[in-house]
């Protein structure tokens, strides 16, 4: 008798824990965001990451945490053809979490164009 009350009860808890886990994976920040820095790859041991990152040239805060590079989701063939430039990206921040880092922010870009510094701000050789 204890033994399913016991069952019963892990059986209702269940759901209550994996939903719980599943809205932590996909909770926005606030409203559309834009940032500039530089596109790079990133390595990551078992694959953890997406794959690329923006730099950003002077710490951040996004949703409260601040931040000097963020990673990014989004078109791999346009990442690829911006590599290792400075780009401005338009989209939404991210909450997602793996086996070794529980909690990330992924920066999902929906428009990433490449930074051009405004005529005044450009070197000579530019």
């Amino acid at each position: 008798m204890n033994r399913l009350r016991t069952i019963r009860i892990l059986a209702m808890a269940l759901p209550l824990c994996v939903g719980a886990r599943i809205a932590a994976q996909g909770t926005p920040v606030e409203g559309s965001v834009e940032a500039t820095g530089k596109l790079v790859k990133v390595m990551a041991v078992r694959a953890e990451t997406t794959g690329w990152a923006i730099e950003l040239e002077k710490e951040v805060s996004f949703g409260g945490n601040a931040v000097h590079s963020i990673e990014v989701e989004g078109d791999v063939k346009k990442f690829g053809k911006l590599e290792n430039k400075n780009v401005t990206v338009k989209g939404s921040i991210m909450h997602r979490s793996g086996t070794e880092r529980k909690d990330r922010m992924v920066f999902v870009v929906q428009k990433i164009k490449e930074w051009k510094a405004p005529a005044g701000e450009r070197p000579s050789n530019y």
